[in-house]
């Protein structure tokens, strides 16, 4: 594909598995990433002549949510043809970060046919970029003109401010204009400075009594999204200061087969009859709960956010039925990896007890997602090893865990690699934190014949550290 006063836009494709393969010099090419519409993608950029004048061209395919983008020094009119291009595409003219203008669906010239006789593809409204992108993409992504696009990268790519003509700058004095960077918004510093958006606990409705607690139905705010979930209460004499709270972590459940307090049944029960109060919030985007504004893996930042904003609901509460200078948390698999963001954040929760916990390297947990998330995550936010993980991940940050750590891990898990748990714990004995790891042969993920004994020593770590029992 040439540029004649031509703008192509587009990005060659890199396979996953190839990607690590390639010479140096291709990664010496500059990339930014792009969210507009409904998604985001991995843009190539093309900002000389040279490369805007190759751009596609002789490449045989688009990765999905991959695209090429093309910056010119001044805004105008610029046309595109389909000259040497394999693979049909979809253009997006951009002027100030919005949408002027787009032909969806531009097929690939046909074989033989002469370079003049291909057609030109131009705006109708001036632009100063162009992006390329997957044919039909922007259909379904729901890329229309007006919408808007945020480009993103290392600071080299960003509008700039206070100009009439519009354009990009990479003039470093006015960096302080540059969006953060990919994932940034997901770096464990980055939630550290978050403020904490809990509140309107409420109680609402009593649903089961039992012998020695009562079951009731939850609801409270995680930012603008309420949140579901079941709280148990024992029945005895309420102490003074309030009961001991434990917070229950379930693990990662399909919300269609999802119910109000499913995935910690048999420990809600087990510790509010041991004398504390027990809530399971189910989180955002299931049960009652509001919907996900997630589309993408998200690192199950949303749901520690909602764990999170429980404490915070909590402390707004101010009630003496709940002691908040006792609060221990128990996860399961994906609520353990919850509980692992949690720990380095907030130092109000005195005990944790983590089942079978995913990693908490984040990295770690791709070999649960397919192949097309993973390549997205790679476009996203780097290859193997890049930065960006290792500011996502709890592991980084476990010289700041303040309260005792206690692992369980079937040797015979077939769903998390018990290597996971092996090395949370390493890790966390290293920095010379109180840890505990117990290993149980035979055992699978969920905790069959060995749940009573893990549950017994939870209880016995619980009651040492929480309800200070010696």
């Amino acid at each position: 594909m040439r540029f004649l006063f031509i703008a192509l836009l587009a990005i060659g494709a890199l396979l996953l598995g190839a990607v690590f393969m390639l010479p140096r010099y291709q990664f010496e090419k500059e990339y930014t990433r792009v969210e507009i519409g409904e998604t985001a993608i991995l843009a190539e950029v093309a900002r000389d002549p040279a490369t805007r004048a190759q751009g596609l061209s002789g490449r045989d395919s688009l990765v999905k949510y991959s695209g090429m983008l093309f910056l010119f020094e001044a805004p105008g009119y610029p046309a595109i043809w389909m000259k040497e291009m394999k693979f049909p595409i979809d253009i997006v003219w951009l002027k100030n970060g919005m949408v002027v203008d787009l032909e969806d669906n531009v097929p690939a010239p046909a074989d033989g046919l002469a370079d003049v006789l291909l057609p030109v593809y131009k705006p109708d409204a001036e632009a100063d970029m162009v992006l390329e992108i997957p044919a039909g993409f922007a259909a379904k992504n729901r890329i229309v003109i007006g919408s808007q696009a945020r480009i993103l990268g290392k600071g080299e790519l960003f509008f700039k401010s206070g100009t009439s003509g519009g354009g990009v700058s990479s003039d470093p004095s006015v960096i302080g204009n540059a969006p953060p960077l990919p994932g940034q918004e997901y770096f464990i510093e980055t939630i550290r400075g978050k403020k904490r958006t809990g509140g309107d606990f409420k109680i609402e409705q009593a649903l089961e009594k039992i012998d020695a607690y009562q079951k009731f139905s939850i609801i409270y705010s995680s930012g603008n999204l309420k949140i579901s979930g079941i709280m148990n209460i024992p029945r005895g004499v309420q102490p003074d200061e309030g009961f001991p709270v434990l917070i229950l972590n379930h693990g990662l459940i399909p919300p269609e087969i999802y119910f109000s307090g499913r995935g910690s049944k048999r420990e809600q029960d087990f510790f509010a009859r041991h004398g504390y109060i027990t809530i399971h919030p189910d989180y955002r985007g299931l049960a009652s709960s509001s919907p996900n504004p997630a589309q993408r893996h998200d690192f199950y930042e949303g749901y520690a956010e909602d764990v999170v904003n429980l404490i915070d609901a909590l402390q707004k509460l101010n009630s003496n039925l709940i002691d908040m200078d006792r609060i221990g948390m128990w996860g399961h698999s994906m609520g353990g990896g919850i509980a692992a963001r949690v720990m380095v954040r907030l130092p109000e929760i005195r005990a944790y007890v983590l089942f079978a916990p995913i990693s908490a390297d984040a990295e770690d947990n791709f070999y649960e997602l397919s192949k097309d998330e993973v390549l997205w995550l790679r476009q996203m936010y780097g290859p193997a090893g890049a930065d960006a993980y290792r500011k996502i991940s709890p592991l980084t940050y476990f010289k700041d865990v303040t309260a005792p750590v206690q692992l369980h891990h079937g040797m015979d898990d077939k769903d998390v690699p018990m290597a996971f748990s092996e090395k949370m714990f390493e890790e966390l004995r290293r920095l010379g934190k109180v840890t505990e790891f117990f290993s149980y042969p035979g055992e699978g993920h969920e905790f069959g014949d060995a749940w009573e004994i893990a549950a017994e020593r939870s209880l016995q770590f619980f009651d040492r550290y929480v309800k200070n029992v010696r």
